[in-house]
Parts: C-alpha cells; structure tokens; sequence
C-alpha cells in the first residue's frame, strides 16, 4: 500500500541494496540479479514553484528516456535490511528517488511479483529468510524466477541474448 495515496514518489523501503540512478544508467551488473526491467525515469514535479505545497493533480513531470536498453534488479532490493520477513515490489522495493521514477512502472513492478512470490515460496520450503535464500539458495531462486518468466537467458551476463520464449505448461 502507498505511503501516500496517488502519489509517485513517497517514503521508500531500504534493502540490503539500494538500487541508484547510475545504477541502471550504467547497466551495473549484480550475481543476485533476478529480472531485467526496462523503462524511462518519470518524476513527477507535483508542487507549484514558490508555493510549498505538494498537489498529485498536477501534471508537470520530468521524463528521460534513458538509452531504452534493460538493466537489472538484485534480488537484495526485494527484501527489507531490517524486517525479517518482508519482500517488496514494485515501487516499493530499495531504490533512490530518481532510480524508483523507473521501477514503478507496472511491467517492471509485475517482474518483481513473480520474483517476491518464488522468493516466498523458496522461503517456506525452506524454512527460511529472504536474506537466507540470498546466502545459501540464490541459484535455485534465480533459476525458479527464470523458469517462471519464461525466458532463456542470464540475466548475470551482459552479453546474453534477450530473446523471450513461451514456457509449456
């Protein structure tokens, strides 16, 4: 749920990585990488100049195509630094200011449901952590989240192919 109701940028949750602006402008890439997002940064300027009030309504947004290329999202920026249990999606996941302009869009936050749901289910089979799956079960996360997007490349490698394919079944 939002921090604030309709409102694009709000108070954001902090992982073990904080994913950052130069992060996906540079296409830094993470072993714990689970789904390529893509997208521009959208941030939204809700305040009239000089007066000091925040207003959702209001429709002057910075947009920034970037170089529309892929860039990854650690598996550490779907769970929380400090509450045990909790994974996040979407908007919600550790991002600066800037870098959460792009992971907000709906594309990019249903990425991250697959990927908080197999990391959810891996949890309970387990018997553990989001932080004990990255420590001891990262491979097996990253292959489920694989298999579950349907995709046939490594998104560890920066020179995989990103060809996406159906999965049977």
């Amino acid at each position: 749920m939002a921090f604030v109701a309709a409102q694009g940028e709000f108070k954001r949750y902090k992982g073990d990585h904080v994913l950052t602006e130069n992060d996906i402008r540079d296409h830094t890439r993470y072993n714990d990488m689970l789904v390529d997002n893509d997208g521009f940064f959208c941030i939204h300027c809700a305040w009239n100049p000089g007066e000091g009030r925040y207003d959702f309504r209001l429709q002057d947004w910075i947009m920034d195509v970037r170089d529309q290329q892929p860039y990854g999202i650690p598996f550490r920026c779907l769970y929380s630094a400090n509450i045990e249990n909790l994974l996040m999606a979407g908007k919600h996941i550790s991002v600066t200011h800037v870098a959460g302009s792009s992971v907000k869009l709906m594309g990019n936050g249903a990425q991250h449901g697959v990927a908080t749901a197999a990391a959810a289910f891996l949890a309970n089979t387990h018997g553990t952590t989001p932080r004990g799956l990255y420590d001891a079960h990262l491979e097996e996360l990253i292959g489920l989240v694989a298999k579950l997007n349907g995709h046939d490349h490594d998104p560890a490698n920066p020179t995989a192919t990103r060809r996406f394919v159906a999965v049977p079944g």
